[in-house]
Formats: C-alpha cells, structure tokens, sequence
C-alpha cells in the first residue's frame, strides 16, 4: 500500500491543503512547533481509521468552522482507492460520513458506502494497532523499543501479538469451567437413588391396581340397586298419579254439574234479549224519516256558515286593495326624497369612518411620539455604556480607540482576540510540553552525573579504561550543559509566565467586546425602531392633516337626513308594502270569492237560520232514541249465536260425566300396591348406602396413593433431568478445559511466541546487516531481551547489549526493528511514517538518522517515506519537501 495523495479542509490547522505523496522516496514536511505539521499526520491516521489520539472528532473541525473533509488517496497493488470523510458540527453535537471510491477507466466511482471503518482494514491490510507499532513512529520513539527493560519490552510484544487477549479468554474459561464443577458437585449431592424409587413406584402401581378392580365391581353392584330403586320409584310414581287422577275425575264431574247449571240460566237471560229487539225492530221506520230531515237540515246551516267566511274574507280583500292605493301615491309623492336621502347617508356614513379613523390616527401618533422619546433615552443610556467600556478596553490597547468612531469593527476585533487567545494557549503548551522535555532530559543527565561520579575502572558502553582527568572532564561538559538547561528552563517559564498574563488580558478584553458588540447591537436595533416610528409618523400626520376639513359637511347632512327622515320612512315603508303585497292577486281571489258567495245563496232554503236550529234541536232527540234501538237490534245475530253455543257445551259436559264415571277406580287397592313398594324401596335403600360406604373408603385409599405415585414420579424425573444436565454441564467443562489448554500458555500463546521469537530476530537481523555494521547477528531471549553477536578473535561468541551500541547503530536498530514488527504483522509494510525522528538527537546522531534513511530508500527496504520534521537536515535525504507554517503548505521545487 503506497499513499498518493492528501486533502485537508478546514481540518485542525489547515483550511484548505493538498499535498502530494513521493510514490518511491521520502517525503519530508518541515516547519516549527504549532505550524500544523502534525496535524499532516492526523490527517492520514483519520482518513484511515476514522478516529485519532484526540477523542472527540468536533475537536479535529477547525475553530469557528462547522464542517471538516479529509480525502486520502492511495494506490493498493494496481488499483487506486480514495478515501473521503466529512465532519459536520450541528448544535453541540458533532458526526461523520465516510465512503471510499475506486478508481476506474480514470475516474473514481463509489466502492464501500457503509461500514468502511470495518471494510479499510481488509483493503489495506492495515488494523489501526498495526499502524501504530509499525508504520506510524512517535515522535522521539525510534529507540522506545530498545530503551525498554526486558520486562516492559515483553509485555509490549505480548500486546502486539494479542497474547494478553488470549489469556484473558483462557481465564474466563478456566472460571466458568469452575463454576460448572461447582453445579455438577452440587446436582450429584441432591439426587435420590433412581432404582430405589422405581421399586416404590411399583408397589403402589399393584395396590392402585387392586383397589381399582374392587372399585369397578362396587360400582357395578350399586348401579344394580340403584336401576332397582329406580324402578320401584316409577311404580310409587305412576300408582300415585292414579290416585290423584282418581280425585281428580271425581271433581271435574261436580264441577261440570255446577256449569251445566250456569249455561242453562244464561240461555234463558238470552231468550229475554231477543224478545225486546223483536219489539224494538217496529219503532225504527218512522224514526229514520225524521233522521234523513235533520241531516238535509244540518247541511243547509253548514253552507249559511260558510258563506258568512266567504263574507268575511272579501271584505278584507278590498281593505288591502283600498290601502295598496294609497301607498302607490305616498311612494311617488316621497321618490326624489328617498333617493337623495339615501346618497346623503351614506356620505354620512363615510364620514363618520373617517372622523373615527382620524381619532385613531391621532391616538396613535401620540402612542409613537411616547415611544420616540424612550427609545432616545435607552440610546443616550447605550452610548454611555459603550464609552465606558471602550475607556476599559484603552486600559488593554490604543487600537480599540477606533471603536469610537466606527463600532462594526467590533467583529473584527471579537474574532482577532479569539485568534490571539487560541494562538496564545497554543503557545503556553508548546512550552510546557519544551519545559516538560526540558525537565526529563535534565534528570537524564542528572543521572548521567551520579553515574560517572561513582564510576571507576572501564567504561561501561566500550569497556575501555577511563583515568580521573577524563571522568573529570566529562562531569564538568554534563555539569556545564546541565547548567545551559536550566537557564533554558528558566527562560521558558518567565515567557511562560508572560504569555499567561497576556492570555488573562486577552480573556478580560473579549469579554468586554463581547459585551461592547450586545450592546452595540441593541443600540442598531433601537436606531432601526426609530426609523420605522418616524416613517410611519409622517404618513399618520400626512393622512391626519387630509381628514380635517370634513366636521362642516357632516353638520349639513345631518340637518338634512332629521328634517325628511319621516317623508323617507314613509317612503320605505310603502315600497315594502307594495313589494310584499301583490294587488292583482288579491283583485283574483276577489273576484272568485264574489262568485262562491252567489252561488251558495241560490242554494239555500227559504227558512231563517235560527228556524233550521230549533228544528235541528228537536230532531236530535229523534236521532238519539234511533242510535240506542240500532245498536239493540245489531246485537241480535250474536245474541242468537250465543244461545247456540252455550247448548252445544251442556251436551258437552253431559258427555263428559257420563265417560268419567266409567274411568274411577277403587282406591283401597292403590293404597296396597303402594305400601309393598315402600317396603321393598328401604330395603334396596339400606343395601345402597353399604355398597356406597365401601366405595367412599376405597376412593380415599386410591387418592392417597396417586398422591405418592404422583410424588415419586415427580421425584423420578427431577432425578432423571439433574442426570441429563450432570451429562450436559460435563460436556460443557470440557469443552471450556479444550479451549484452556488451546488458548492457554501451552496452546496458541506458545504457538504464537515462538514464532515471534523466531520471526522478530530473523527479520530484524536481515534489516539491520543491510546498513553494514560490524554485527553477525540480533538476538532475542525468551523475555525479549535483545543482543547482538559482536565478531571476536576470541572462539566463544560474545553477545553485547544494546547500550553498548553507538547512537547510529541504535537508531538503526530502532527503525529495522520497527519494520521487522509491520512485516511479522502485516507481511510487508510499503510505507513509514516517522514524527519529529530526529527531537532529542544530538547532531551526529542526526546526521546518522539521515545517513539510514538515504541507505533505507536505496536499499528499497522500505518504497515510501514520510517525515515531519522541524529540522532542515533532512532536506538532503528528501525527494519532496514542503514547508508549513501556520496551516499553509509550500511545496520546494
């Protein structure tokens, strides 16, 4: 995997960059602290993984920003990828966006939208953890690996190589193994013995047997007895309903006697009804003449009745007509009136809307006038308020004087004293992180100090002999540059201490410009409400001036409209009159009922009307005896039918008691019948509730045994259950003591360490003889502590350790040990990327770093080097180099 090229926007310090990868080469980015070299390297680390050192990705979006891209290409094999993720900023939360494109037919095309965090690493070849031990080298961590104790050294390779995540697994397994053990233990001790229960089964199966066959021959006795009883019930039954169908009978004849008699005194009730209708049958044919007179003469007085309405209704029909006249003539006389009545109120009316808006107009324009006067003291009480705060800011610098005279520069201002403050925390922590590095490589050479102060005899780095003038000498150049960082410490701390007095008035002066700019901007809001109060003022005074000539006019239309108002209500009211009252209608409905009232007068007769009443009165008596007789002679059909009736039902009844005689039978011999049943019934009875007593103890001696056969096979199969899962949590225990003896120290851990300890030395050992130095072989123990076989005219080979080494070989063996770890892991690593390599040099290890990586590129151990450095030293090493300073980047020709 080969990096092409980098694009970074809005990303920690870079607004808007693009650099270009060497594709075989190094590629070298120099600049000072703080000028976003770093953050070069962050960018390629998120474009990979999606995550850095930082945690929280809003902190990576550029401040004042609220959206990030970062796009990384990269060639793999021979196909080319992109990379593209996006930061957005919403509110208080931050996400992100990712997809990765694939380059073909010369464009790039969409390869994986999802998941592409989890997909990159299968394309690359590249986890995050192998890029951290392996391709990325931290600043000053060259020679981290080898500066290690054997002990922290291996627990590092142990983390590499995931032996920690192995042990961690055989552990948990060895637990739950453990607490299986435990269950298993537990289930064995609870169990019954199985065979023991089986045989208790059994003889309570054979006695529930027994007594269900005594059962099932009692209940076939008693179903005997009981079909017995119930036949000697349906005897007594059946000689019972006998017995009282007996009594029965011998009522029902005396009850039918006492009904023949009844009927026969209603026969005779009836044969007297129908001797009166007889006699009332000849007095009806003289009444029903006088009842056809009264009806000829009840219909005459109905149409004198009618013809007194008709009367009625044309009198008021040539009232209407009479007062539709005159309303005609009031609605001409009062025409031209009406009309001009009308316009003149109507005119009123508006003017009257107008008078009413004019009062509106005027309430308003005092409301304004109110609110001018407000608004210009709040504006006096603003002004006062931002002089006293820009006298505050004068107190910090001469250049808020401007504000005075041009308050938008305050934008300005606020965002330039929020640069400063970020530039000035920026500074504050370079600092602390050189006063940091500062105070380590003091008590470095401190120790350096107490080193040579108690050495005596050899050297402990070439064992070669060193006299009292040379350690001497040697203590007085550590003393000597001891003392240079100590006053370099100092000086950094007084500028440390500056910069955060200067950070404190920064902090002090946003603050009031934050509150000069609320200010200021309610000042603007209150100029802008001015402006709108005195524009809608002058169109208010304009309208109000226009509507003040009309008061005149408005006295005159008055007068006017109270002197005709009466000759204009005359007016409407004889045009609703009219409107509502249609005269020829009413002329028709005269002239038909005129016609009706003549003929109803040819049609009645020659007697006055109180003549026809008297006469109606006296025949109404007439027609009241005629009514009671036809309603007596109408009942004579049914009367007749009743006689009838009542004949056929004394035939009936006598029927009826001769047949009944022949049925009663003695009652002496039921009451003997009866008494032999009830004998043999008590008998049965007796028997019944023995068979029943046997019956009830045997059910209560089987439910107490299904009880305890019930209870034992409940046992029996909890027992079976616990010895099915003592089997299963078996099978389980050893499958977790497989994964512990397959996981565990003895297993895969040894697989894996043994290879490393093969793979690491021999790779290692390849890399480094390749810079040619005068070492036969690298070594790793079993504690990964590292030596190196030194040539000797001695026979037995001698192993030297590797702060024996010069800083050159060190750092060699740093950089071929970092390769060796991304080859184990990875097979190959193609590039490298080292940060700051060259911090905590002195300068001829410097200048071997340069002289490795040179040997690194020509010797291809390595195609594609990236380095970020302060240092200028690199730049002959280098086949691209770009200078950065403060986010921007410039590539040198």
């Amino acid at each position: 995997m080969i990096l092409k090229r980098l694009y970074l926007k809005n990303f920690l310090a870079h607004t808007d960059t693009q650099v270009e990868f060497s594709e075989r080469g190094i590629t070298v980015f120099i600049g000072d602290n703080g000028a976003g070299k770093s953050s070069i390297i962050e960018g390629i680390v998120y474009g990979l993984f999606g995550r850095t050192d930082r945690g929280n990705i809003a902190d990576l979006v550029q401040w004042g920003r609220n959206k990030a891209v970062v796009k990384l290409e990269f060639k793999k094999g021979n196909s080319e990828y992109l990379i593209e993720r996006t930061i957005t900023i919403r509110g208080k939360k931050a996400s992100s966006t990712g997809i990765v494109y694939k380059k073909e037919k010369g464009q790039y095309i969409p390869y994986y939208q999802k998941n592409i965090s989890k997909e990159l690493p299968k394309l690359t070849g590249l986890t995050q953890k192998t890029f951290l031990t392996s391709v990325l080298v931290k600043q000053g961590d060259i020679e981290g690996l080898l500066e290690l104790g054997p002990r922290e050294r291996a627990k590092v390779f142990e983390e590499i190589l995931d032996m920690t995540l192995y042990q961690l697994i055989v552990e948990n397994a060895a637990q739950k193994r453990k607490e299986l053990q435990s269950s298993i233990e537990l289930l064995k001790s609870s169990i019954q013995d199985a065979d023991e229960l089986e045989k208790s089964l059994k003889e309570v199966q054979e006695k529930l047997s027994s007594i269900d066959g005594e059962i099932k021959k009692l209940k076939k006795d008693i179903s005997s007895v009981d079909d017995s009883l119930n036949r000697i019930e349906k005897e007594q039954e059946f000689l019972l309903s006998e017995k009282e169908k007996n009594i029965k009978d011998i009522s029902s004849v005396e009850s039918a006697r006492k009904l023949i008699t009844s009927i026969n005194n209603q026969i005779k009730e009836k044969e007297k009804l129908l001797t009166e209708i007889e006699e009332a049958e000849k007095k009806i044919p003289p009444l029903e003449k006088l009842i056809k007179e009264l009806s000829e003469l009840e219909e005459a007085l109905k149409k004198i009745k009618q013809l007194e309405v008709i009367q009625e209704k044309i009198k008021a029909l040539e009232e209407k007509i009479k007062t539709y006249r005159e309303k005609e003539r009031q609605l001409e006389s009062n025409r031209r009136i009406a009309t001009e009545y009308l316009q003149k109120e109507n005119r009123l009316r508006e003017i009257k809307k107008q008078i009413k808006e004019r009062e509106k107009l005027k309430g308003e324009k005092d409301t304004l006038s109110r609110q001018t006067k407000q608004i210009k003291k709040q504006q006096e009480k603003l002004l006062d308020e931002l002089g006293k705060i820009v006298g505050k800011l004068l107190g910090y610098k001469k250049s808020y004087l401007i504000l005075k005279d041009n308050p938008l520069m305050v934008d300005q201002f606020i965002q330039n004293n929020r640069e400063k403050i970020k530039n000035l925390m920026e500074e504050i922590e370079k600092l602390k992180e050189q006063k940091g590095k500062l105070k380590a490589y003091g008590e470095e050479l401190n120790r350096r100090l107490k080193n040579l102060s108690g050495l005596k005899g050899k050297c402990p780095t070439c064992e070669r002999p060193v006299d009292e003038h040379t350690r001497q000498e040697l203590i007085e150049e550590l003393q000597s540059e001891l003392e240079s960082k100590r006053d370099e410490y100092r000086q950094l701390t007084k500028k440390e201490e500056k910069l955060k007095k200067q950070l404190k008035e920064e902090e002090e002066a946003g603050k009031l410009l934050e509150k000069y700019r609320e200010l200021f901007d309610r000042f603007s809001q209150l100029k802008n409400e001015l402006t709108d109060i005195n524009s809608r003022l002058t169109v208010i005074n304009r309208k109000y001036e226009s509507l003040s000539q009309i008061s005149e006019e408005e006295k005159q239309l008055e007068e006017f409209l109270e002197k005709n108002r009466e000759a204009y209500q005359l007016f409407v009211e004889a045009e609703r009159f009219i409107k509502n009252n249609p005269v020829q209608k009413y002329q028709e409905e005269l002239d038909r009922l005129l016609q009706e009232a003549k003929g109803l007068k040819n049609k009645l007769p020659q007697l006055e009307e109180k003549e026809i009443q008297n006469r109606i009165q006296e025949l109404k008596k007439a027609e009241k005896e005629y009514l009671k007789l036809r309603q007596l002679i109408d009942s004579k059909e049914k009367t007749i039918g009743e006689i009838e009736k009542l004949r056929t039902e004394e035939e009936k009844l006598n029927k009826l008691i001769e047949t009944t005689k022949q049925k009663i039978v003695e009652p002496e011999k039921i009451e003997e019948k009866l008494n032999n049943l009830k004998k043999q019934k008590s008998s049965l009875e007796e028997k019944l509730k023995a068979l029943s007593a046997r019956l009830t103890e045997l059910e209560s001696e089987r439910g107490k045994l299904t009880g305890i056969k019930e209870s034992i096979e409940k046992n029996l199969q909890s027992v079976r259950k616990n010895q099915e899962r003592i089997l299963q949590l078996g099978e389980k225990v050893e499958r977790y003591r497989k994964i512990e003896h397959a996981l565990g120290p003895q297993g895969i851990q040894k697989i894996i360490r043994e290879n490393a300890l093969y793979e690491l030395p021999r790779i290692t050992n390849l890399l480094f003889s390749i810079f040619g130095f005068p070492f036969q072989q690298v070594k790793f123990s079993d504690s990964f502590d590292i030596t190196l076989l030194a040539p000797t005219v001695e026979k037995t080979d001698r192993y030297v350790p590797v702060s024996s080494l010069s800083g050159g070989q060190r750092v060699a063996l740093g950089l071929a040990l970092r390769l060796a770890i991304g080859r184990f892991l990875s097979n190959r690593a193609e590039f490298l990327i080292l940060d700051e390599p060259t911090v905590h040099l002195d300068q001829q290890r410097r200048s071997d770093l340069v002289n490795i990586l040179i040997n690194l590129k020509e010797k291809n151990l390595v195609k594609q080097l990236i380095l970020v450095t302060h240092d200028t030293e690199v730049e002959d090493a280098a086949d691209s180099i770009y200078y950065v300073d403060n986010g921007m980047v410039r590539a040198v020709s």
